[in-house]
């Protein structure tokens, strides 16, 4: 982080984000690295900010048999991949012993996984041509082996809520909305992912959504085949919720995607943001999940506390948090990363206690005032933190009416200078609820408390009309 050093006066500016009607998310195509690095993976995806995961890739075979990393000419899985259905039973665990327990794993908390998707289709996958010569021989009926498998895996993980279609050739719209219809009996929702062929994703969306609620996200890709997508000229489902994408194998440049997400936010009104892939530890999923985190908030604030920056000084990124407890998976909802605090702004208050654990444990400090450098113990090693207001016994206190009153300590520290008080008088507290001294206040608003005589600590000043500050002496 920047550790460039000014000595400025601080002022306390807080932006709250107002309630939204719809969440904003984040999504992340998962491929076989969550089954070759099982431990690692599911792990690193949990804490890592992204909402959504879509599991790549479950391939449709000839006979209805449900696939992952697997030759169906030579009947040879490749590493962690093999059948997962057949016949109508869920198979997959002679090859990955582990895979059911990992799965329900990352929607279960402590995770900011809340939506889990599988993926069927992709470049040169042949599965929707397979779906339709099966289909158009079959039909999709409950005694089919297609209907049977996909019950089969809907049954042994009834955490995949939808089937992400990822149709890239083999456009046949009448099997196509057959299928979906036929995984919608069975349970499943439908997302698409289009690059190209608006008129066919059009018409089957419209054609699903004949029945509300079918298909109920469309995930544009804008890399790859679909690098010249323009989301504005994609407007064509609705009011079904669009996400669009970046390809972080193709390019690992973070400031360009988010340049490339706001800029179709702001222009589009795109409501979320999608990366492909995570297949490897090159990229810091964690990193990049929090960055469309912060373009597409998955949480509002309605009363912030304070204010977090990444770099010294109040610099680089910053976001807002109310009052709370914020483990790991908590701060990456809101767009921090792991171990990248620097600088913080407090409310009034407020303290703060970082911890370097993910869940409130290890090393532990408390702030009781805004820092714009927390010193080097402590850069980039926030991993959680609570946010709590400081409680004072005082009654009459209106936390409406404090906004306008100011309170800071003299020059020499022996005097409490205060502005914008009611008239009347203005007093001053211990923490503990005890006055300990008052004075009363000028015809504009100003006062000077004495307290030369008191021990450091904090105070409250209180006003006539209730508005009230914390500061520290």
């Amino acid at each position: 982080m920047k550790k460039t050093i000014t000595k400025t006066a601080i002022m306390l500016s807080l932006l709250v984000a107002g309630a939204a009607d719809l969440y904003a998310q984040s999504a992340i195509y998962a491929c076989g690295h969550i089954r070759r690095t099982r431990e690692t993976a599911i792990t690193n995806l949990k804490n890592s900010g992204y909402t959504t995961a879509i599991l790549f890739n479950v391939n449709v075979e000839k006979d209805g048999s449900l696939t992952t990393d697997f030759s169906w000419d030579t009947q040879t899985a490749a590493e962690a991949g093999g059948i997962i259905c057949q016949n109508g039973e869920y198979v997959f665990d002679r090859y990955q012993p582990h895979y059911v327990d990992d799965i329900k794993s990352l929607v279960t908390q402590p995770t900011t996984i809340s939506r889990l998707e599988i993926c069927i289709g992709g470049w040169g996958n042949g599965s929707y041509g397979n779906i339709r010569d099966f289909i158009n021989r079959y039909g999709t009926g409950e005694e089919t082996v297609l209907y049977r498998n996909f019950k089969a895996l809907k049954e042994m993980i009834p955490e995949i809520e939808a089937v992400n279609n990822d149709q890239e050739q083999d456009y046949d719209v009448e099997t196509a909305v057959k299928f979906h219809r036929m995984l919608a009996d069975i349970g499943y929702k439908t997302t698409v992912a289009p690059y190209m062929n608006r008129s066919y994703w059009q018409v089957l969306v419209r054609r699903l959504n004949e029945v509300p609620g079918t298909c109920d996200l469309v995930y544009l890709q804008t890399y790859g085949g679909g690098a010249g997508n323009d989301p504005s000229e994609w407007k064509v489902f609705g009011d079904i919720p669009m996400y669009i994408g970046y390809d972080c194998e193709a390019s690992g440049n973070l400031s360009e995607m988010e340049s490339r997400f706001k800029n179709w936010r702001d222009a589009d009104g795109v409501q979320g943001g999608f990366l492909w892939n995570y297949n490897s530890e090159a990229r810091n999923v964690n990193e990049w999940a929090t960055a469309i985190n912060r373009i597409f908030p998955t949480k509002t604030v309605d009363k912030a506390a304070a204010r977090f920056y990444q770099d010294i000084n109040y610099g680089g990124y910053s976001v807002t948090l109310p009052e709370g407890s914020f483990s790991r998976t908590e701060m990456a909802l809101y767009g921090i990363r792991a171990n990248d605090i620097t600088s913080f702004k407090l409310l009034s208050g407020y303290k703060v206690t970082m911890y370097s654990g993910d869940n409130f444990d290890g090393a532990s400090v408390t702030f009781t005032e805004s820092s714009s450098w927390i010193g080097t113990e402590w850069n980039d090693r926030v991993c959680s933190m609570k946010i709590e207001s400081v409680g004072t016994g005082i009654g009459g206190v209106d936390a409406d009416a404090s906004d306008a009153l100011a309170a800071s300590l003299g020059a020499d520290g022996t005097a409490v200078i205060v502005s914008g008080a009611a008239v009347g008088k203005v007093e001053l507290y211990s923490m503990a609820g005890d006055k300990v001294c008052e004075t009363a206040v000028s015809a504009d608003g100003s006062a000077e408390l004495s307290v030369a005589s008191l021990p450091a600590g904090l105070y409250v000043v209180k006003a006539a009309n209730g508005s009230a500050k914390v500061l520290k002496r």
